[in-house]
């Protein structure tokens, strides 16, 4: 077998591995020496049914233990000849989970013939199906946020919407932070306070999630200045612009935007935005640029104060409003 079939079966681009092929060899070796023993057995001992009882087991743990070593075999065998094949990390996520279901049903599988061979049918049977379907039921209520965990993480895995490392926010959570881990029951943050915060996978699974790290960590600020109507917009925008112009860690190849963005009761609202490199500095960079727009505009007198209400009660209980 090893000569001849062997060979031939590595030929293929995607032959099975050395490991494969051993333990189909090593099964039917075994298969064929149980199965002479037993029928040395049979004619040596014929109608004792014992016999009979223990071959079956010793063929029903040879098909399990085969089974699951195959299995086993055929995950290291598809992560080191196709994974590398294909792009993306995912791999070693889902064949991990794939594999425990395969050992579930045939574990599942070998209940079932053992207890069809030994004759477990009929009221027995039926009752304890019964029972373990009410356990089942029972189990899968009180568990049931937890399934809805782990099958959340198992589709975050696939789909991988965002990654270890990746700046996520997740809006109705009003989170923001570092993702550190994606386990199977939840997902690590660290918010940009340095507090980890645990958030279950079926809570994520239900959010709108905003990726800063996709496509690149190029990320744009903004921030808004009112200005006194009367003022003359055109050489308020020119000064914005040099003001952002000036700063270091403005990228220079992306467009710095200066709009009139609103009418407000206080003056004119305007807006500037531009890009930094990496959305890590987000806070600081606001805070420079804020200051830089403040001073520019300030020395000029463009940026308008508050406007007040103010009531006057006269003797005569009139009211009186004036604008300040």
């Amino acid at each position: 077998m090893r000569r001849v079939l062997w060979p031939a079966l590595r030929k293929p681009r995607l032959a099975p591995s050395r490991q494969m092929l051993s333990l189909v060899e090593q099964f039917v070796y075994l298969l064929i020496i149980v199965f002479g023993l037993h029928q040395v057995v049979r004619v040596v001992a014929p109608g004792v049914l014992l016999f009979d009882d223990i071959f079956f087991l010793f063929y029903w743990l040879l098909g399990i233990y085969f089974a699951v070593r195959l299995v086993s075999a055929t995950a290291d065998w598809y992560l080191g000849v196709l994974a590398p094949r294909f792009d993306g990390t995912t791999h070693e996520k889902v064949v991990s989970p794939i594999k425990y279901i395969l050992y579930i049903v045939i574990f599942a599988l070998a209940a079932i013939i053992l207890m069809d061979f030994f004759g477990i049918t009929g009221t027995a049977l039926t009752t304890s199906l019964a029972a373990l379907g009410v356990t089942t039921l029972v189990v899968g209520l009180a568990a049931e946020n937890i399934i809805n965990d782990i099958i959340t993480g198992l589709v975050i895995r696939v789909d991988q919407p965002f990654r270890p490392g990746d700046r996520i926010e997740i809006l109705e959570l009003n989170t923001w932070g570092d993702v550190q881990e994606v386990g199977w029951r939840s997902t690590r943050i660290l918010t940009r306070d340095k507090r980890m915060v645990t958030i279950p996978n079926s809570l994520i699974g239900k959010n709108l999630v905003t990726n800063y790290s996709i496509p690149d960590k190029f990320f744009r600020v903004e921030t808004d200045v009112a200005v006194a109507y009367g003022a003359d917009i055109e050489v308020v925008r020119q000064l914005i612009q040099e003001a952002v112009e000036e700063q270091d860690w403005v990228v220079r190849d992306r467009p710095i935007q200066v709009l009139l963005w609103e009418f407000r009761d206080t003056g004119v609202l305007i807006r500037a935005r531009c890009w930094i490199e990496d959305y890590v500095d987000t806070r600081i960079v606001v805070d420079q640029l804020n200051t830089a727009i403040y001073r520019r505009l300030f020395e000029r007198g463009f940026v308008s104060g508050p406007v007040s209400d103010i009531a006057l009660h006269t003797a005569e209980g009139e009211e009186h409003r004036e604008g300040a």
